[in-house]
């Protein structure tokens, strides 16, 4: 079971992430650099919104799931979700009234919010269940929509609105095929004990969430209001590419194995959950550091296909850090600050979202105005390692996330081998079209041959076993 939910969500994952990278690739052909540098900023603050109402109710269910009360813990998280969106159209509707927004930019932000809000809260569900076909359709199906809906709506003359809006209308249809599979579940009552409970751990997730969502857009913020949005326009475009590799991959290591490791700790004790975190966490370091690679030596190659001609220069000037600041967030937020789910105390992820805030704003402000999208970039790798550090140390007197530090450091070491074989092979004297293949074939023969060798979600297993039957 663990192979298959891990390759569903890597397969959908995979396929969401091409198709995001070639919603960008056209978003930012079809719109200028201010265009798509407001938009991200719009977006910013829709996100900080979600994540301070909208996200500790999934959080918290997901936490405090039992099977025998899923009705009621359903019934429950969706009238808290209800209330908490209901609070987000209050605090928009009042940041309009007092001119801090537009109206129509006030209520693209409440759409974005609402959403995300039923695109994310019907996957938590959903995923807590281990319903994983309904899952992977949804991611699929927003990305199929993002493209087509944003597209359409840039093609039509429109601006940055129109394109948050059209991405709204894609979160909420594609949430349609997970709220399916869970409608008999929709139709349970709530419980004030249930809230209660949701409530008790959730509190501190309601500062965190909102810290981290401002940490996360706080280089953005900045570089909006100090250097302008044409240069936002561009540095968030690359850094939406990586979010889109690192990140979503992550996330579909968290929404399989994470999720069947808190089943096993659930039923077994957390010495049950540790095999599938060590394979999580071995499959998250094959992810970054051959990742890296990729990115690192074909970084020209990825930003003249994806990106439109203005938006170049910066990404390519600002891809190193990018790449490490995003392989920080994967693990940051998809291993180690999982560990809140294993202890049931979520204060820890509250202390780690602040580090990031304070690490991330005080380095942007201080930054940004000398070093431009560069200080950025700095800002947000080192928040990130600091939050990864929090988690790390702050859990030593609970449950730590195992570390299988040999087989991290082979991995590692492995990737490194074949990044210096990469960059002998540039060095030939070779055909451009020859010497671009055999680098690729050198990075995919030794990143499986890594895979194999430890058996990553139990390929190797799976063959032998499927050419053991061959055989015979």
């Amino acid at each position: 079971m663990i192979a298959r939910h891990t390759l569903t969500y890597v397969g959908s994952r995979g396929v969401a992430a091409a198709l995001n990278m070639g919603a960008l690739a056209v978003f930012t052909r079809l719109a200028s650099t201010d265009v798509f540098g407001l938009y991200l900023l719009i977006l910013s603050w829709a996100l900080v919104l979600y994540s301070a109402t909208c996200q500790w109710p999934k959080f918290s269910f997901f936490a405090l799931y039992a099977e025998d009360r899923a009705i009621l813990q359903v019934g429950t998280v969706v009238r808290l979700l209800g209330a908490m969106v209901a609070l987000a159209a209050l605090i928009a509707a009042c940041a309009a009234g007092l001119g801090l927004f537009e109206p129509h930019a006030a209520l693209a932000i409440f759409a974005a919010v609402f959403g995300m809000m039923a695109f994310e809260g019907a996957a938590e569900i959903a995923r807590t269940r281990l319903e994983v076909g309904a899952v992977a359709l949804s991611v699929v199906l927003r990305a199929v929509l993002v493209l087509a809906l944003g597209s359409s709506a840039l093609l039509l003359g429109g601006g940055a609105i129109p394109l948050l809006l059209a991405t709204a209308g894609a979160n909420i249809i594609a949430a349609l095929p997970t709220l399916y599979v869970i409608r008999s579940l929709l139709r349970g009552g709530g419980s004030w004990t249930e809230a209660r409970r949701l409530l008790a751990y959730g509190w501190p997730l309601v500062l965190s969430f909102g810290a981290a969502a401002l940490a996360q857009t706080a280089d953005r913020l900045v570089i909006g209001a100090s250097i302008g949005v044409s240069e936002l326009g561009a540095y968030g475009a690359f850094a939406d590419f990586l979010r889109q590799s690192f990140v979503v991959f992550g996330d579909s290591v968290a929404l399989a194995l994470i999720s069947i490791a808190k089943r096993d700790a659930r039923d077994g004790g957390i010495a049950a959950a540790r095999p599938v975190l060590e394979d999580a966490i071995r499959l998250l370091t094959l992810i970054a550091a051959f990742g890296a690679v990729f990115f690192l030596a074909f970084d020209g190659l990825l930003v003249t296909l994806l990106l439109g001609p203005d938006y170049r220069e910066t990404a390519l000037r600002v891809a190193p850090l990018l790449v490490a600041a995003s392989i920080l967030q994967m693990f940051r937020s998809y291993y180690f600050g999982q560990v809140i789910y294993f202890t049931q105390k979520s204060q820890l992820d509250a202390v780690a979202s602040l580090t990031l805030l304070v690490a991330i704003g005080g380095l942007s402000a201080l930054l940004i105005p000398r070093y431009g999208v560069e200080g950025a970039a700095i800002a947000m790798a080192t928040g990130q390692a600091l939050a990864c550090l929090v988690f790390i140390l702050g859990s030593r007197e609970r449950f730590r996330m195992p570390v299988p530090l040999r087989d991290l450091a082979v991995i590692g070491g492995l990737a490194l081998a074949c990044a210096v074989a990469i960059a002998g092979l540039d060095r030939l004297p070779l055909d451009p079209g020859l010497a671009l293949g055999l680098r690729l074939t050198c990075l995919a023969a030794v990143s499986a041959g890594t895979a194999w060798a430890f058996n990553i979600l139990g390929i190797a297993d799976f063959a032998t076993r499927r050419f053991g039957r061959a055989a015979s």
